[in-house]
């Protein structure tokens, strides 16, 4: 049986009609259709194909990979017909030599001539030229044609070297100009200003350290009485100052004086307020900063699923995602849909911190592809997805995602766990996570 036969029969034994599976596959009926007709023209390629029929054969319960290896058993497959046209392309039949026509007939008049490989193709030979007769001032020469021109007794046409010598310069240039003889020397010529002609003479400028030093010597006579007036002042300042112990002393006696015996007059003359009136205050304590964060080590990573760490997917790669330098990331399985092909809630990875930490934050680097759903769910077991409290969640995120915490929490385990998942690229979603700290206190 073929591939859409298999997947046809199993469909019935299943009970489903194909709406019935389209609807629980996210696949269209039409696909569904030429999938069972083995028409994979309307799937898109090979890639598509195999993940129509992986997600067909898991909703009707049956097992996909050998249906996967017969398909591409049977694209690979190659007639007999294909090794034929390989085989004549690679060993060509040489032409076979043409007949002989009537062009190959040797030519008579080649013939005679003594060519007897001569044919109808060959041009003719060029006919030889009438013989001229011999003049009477020639001698005969073999070799004259009528290609051969008769020579020129005399110069039919006067050229450029025919025109006569000129003898006399047409134009003069500057070699030719009259030498103008020199001055003759005669008594000097004063070049200053003629007699009665008056110039402006500008006046004559002071030096500059003249005005500065009369500048100085003005502010040295303004300097002297003020700083006189300010000794003064100084002096003035001091006396008054010794005096004013004594008075002091004086006033303070007297004030004092007074006192004493107020200290024995009755209580209802005085006017002072009870202790209580004026509220005392009292000392706060700041409180303690809280310790910085810190990323705490991961002892272990394995995928996780509904069922808990048994339907995980790609655990044994999973430490990846928390060793530095790996050499790729965790990747969980591929699906049709974004929604797991209908075949599961969710997926995820959990992390195991070795013992009771307290949590803060989370960072995680996922692919590039925005998309994905997901929360970051805390607990003391590795047990079923139900004893995981939710403290954080994302939606429609991608690349790297950081998840801050409402509120620290106590826990030994970590779950990253996806509820929609991203594209991949290829036509499929799947989540993949390439490293993961988490922040906290230990």
């Amino acid at each position: 049986m073929s591939v859409g036969e298999t997947l046809a029969e199993a469909r019935s034994r299943a009970g489903l009609s194909v709406a019935e599976l389209s609807e629980r596959t996210k696949i269209r009926g039409t696909v569904i259709q030429c999938i069972e007709q083995d028409d994979y023209d309307a799937c898109g390629g090979d890639v598509f194909v195999r993940g129509y029929v992986r997600a067909l054969a898991s909703a009707v319960g049956i097992d996909a990979r050998p249906l996967i290896r017969e398909y591409d058993n049977a694209r690979t497959d190659t007639s007999g017909d294909t090794f034929a046209h390989v085989a004549r392309v690679a060993h060509p039949v040489p032409p076979s030599r043409p007949a002989d026509t009537a062009a190959d007939v040797p030519f008579a008049a080649a013939a005679s001539a003594g060519l007897s490989d001569a044919t109808a193709a060959d041009p003719l030979p060029p006919a030889a030229p009438p013989a001229s007769p011999p003049g009477p001032s020639s001698p005969a020469d073999p070799d004259v044609t009528s290609a051969d021109l008769p020579a020129l007794s005399a110069d039919p046409a006067v050229t450029v070297f025919d025109l006569p010598v000129v003898t006399e310069d047409p134009a003069p240039t500057v070699a030719d100009l009259p030498v103008i003889p020199p001055e003759p020397a005669g008594p000097p010529v004063p070049h200053g200003d003629p007699p009665g002609s008056w110039t402006p003479v500008p006046p004559p400028v002071q030096p500059r350290h003249r005005t500065r030093s009369r500048d100085r010597r003005r502010v040295a006579w303004i300097a002297v009485p003020v700083v006189l007036v300010l000794a003064a002042a100084g002096v003035a300042s001091g006396l008054a100052l010794s005096s004013q112990p004594t008075a002091a002393g004086k006033n303070a006696a007297a004030v004092t004086q007074p006192s004493s015996h107020a200290a024995h007059a009755p209580l209802t003359s005085t006017s002072a307020t009870p202790p209580s009136a004026t509220p005392t205050p009292t000392a706060t304590t700041p409180a303690p900063a809280p310790p910085a964060s810190t990323a705490l080590p991961i002892a272990s990573a394995a995928g996780f699923g509904p069922g808990g760490l048994a339907d995980g997917d790609n655990s044994r790669v999973a430490s990846n995602a928390i060793t530095r330098g790996a050499p790729g990331p965790w990747q969980s399985q591929w699906y049709a849909t974004a929604q797991f092909g209908n075949l599961k809630q969710g997926t995820g990875l959990i992390l195991d911190l070795g013992r009771t930490a307290t949590i803060t934050s989370v960072r995680i680097d996922l692919a590039s592809y925005q998309g994905a759903n997901l929360q970051l769910r805390v607990g003391d077991t590795d047990g079923p997805l139900s004893s995981l409290r939710v403290a954080a969640a994302a939606d429609n995120v991608g690349g790297t995602v950081r998840l801050h915490l409402r509120s620290p929490q106590q826990a030994r385990y970590v779950l990253i766990w996806f509820t929609l998942l991203p594209p991949n690229g290829a036509g499929q979603y799947q989540a993949t996570i390439y490293h993961v700290v988490v922040n906290g206190h230990p």
